[in-house]
């Protein structure tokens, strides 16, 4: 039990390589052309998650605002 709330104020971890898209409130960000939809992770760190964009390059995303596709 202790470990489940723990986890709820834990950052989600995403592995490199992973598919994510970024989330806008709690739906899916589907602004301008997809933009925030299917990236791939590069690497996670304490200060956040390096995304590549498939139409805006690569960014740091709070790991918060990010979803992983299945």
């Amino acid at each position: 039990m202790l470990n489940y709330l723990k986890s709820l104020f834990q950052a989600p971890q995403f592995s490199p390589g992973a598919r994510v898209n970024l989330l806008n409130g709690s739906t899916i960000n589907l602004v301008d052309d997809a933009t925030g939809v299917d990236g791939r992770v590069m690497t996670q760190t304490d200060h956040g998650v390096l995304v590549e964009w498939p139409r805006s390059g690569a960014r740091w995303m709070s790991p918060h605002a990010l979803c992983q596709q299945v």
